[in-house]
């Protein structure tokens, strides 16, 4: 999943000159992608910028394996560089500790999708299905919330209709062409770390088939 950092000043957007000194300061390694682009070679981030921008803007990827707290101390560090506030796209301004949740959240669910299609050639995922369905229901009771191999995230299963249901045009977000009765997958996000929380018991429960999703 891809996230979008801006950092907004009061001043002008800086320039790639600017951002270039700041990230040969700190050691991160980079190469330029055309006038407005730079790519560091460690992590997949990717800072535009532009004087046509209102800010500057980093494009983030989470992978299994990305080292989060380099990121995330690169991530400030450029931020005081610059005199600017650190606002994820969806989100808004974030503490360096809100982000690094955030981020790792992403991180433990790209873990936990790894791991399932692991499990699937050594034979036991059902067993696993079933008991990580008993821990992610445990997180947020009275909640349908499960594991969805299509999406691969832990969803909410909601109904369309009724007094606690969706209606039509929030289903819309999540299904095509919803009908009321319909039962739709809602993401579970927000503050509770669902994935992390479950990752948590998975890599516990099952380090043999677990341990390769950080490995590599």
């Amino acid at each position: 999943m891809a996230f979008t950092i801006t950092f907004p000043t009061s001043g002008p957007c800086p320039d790639r000159t600017l951002v270039s000194g700041w990230l040969t300061d700190r050691g991160e390694p980079f190469e330029t992608e055309g006038p407005g682009t730079i790519s560091l070679r460690a992590m997949a981030v990717r800072f535009v910028v532009s004087p046509d921008q209102d800010a500057l803007q980093a494009h983030l990827e989470v992978t299994a394996s990305v080292p989060l707290s380099r990121m995330v101390d690169m991530l400030f560090g450029i931020s005081v560089e610059a005199g600017a506030d650190v606002r994820l796209a969806g989100a808004g301004e974030l503490t360096k500790a809100a982000l690094w949740m955030v981020l790792a959240d992403e991180q433990d669910r790209i873990r936990i999708a790894e791991t399932l299609e692991r499990a699937k050639d050594h034979g036991n995922i059902d067993a696993i299905m079933k008991r990580m369905w008993a821990v992610v229901s445990a997180l947020r009771p009275h909640c349908d919330d499960r594991w969805d191999n299509q999406r691969q995230r832990i969803v909410r299963l909601r109904e369309i209709g009724g007094t606690d249901g969706l209606s039509i045009e929030e289903a819309q977000w999540h299904a095509e062409d919803p009908q009321v009765g319909d039962v739709v997958p809602v993401p579970v996000d927000g503050a509770i770390h669902i994935h992390s929380l479950t990752w948590r018991w998975l890599s516990e429960a099952y380090p043999s088939i677990a341990q390769g999703a950080h490995s590599h």
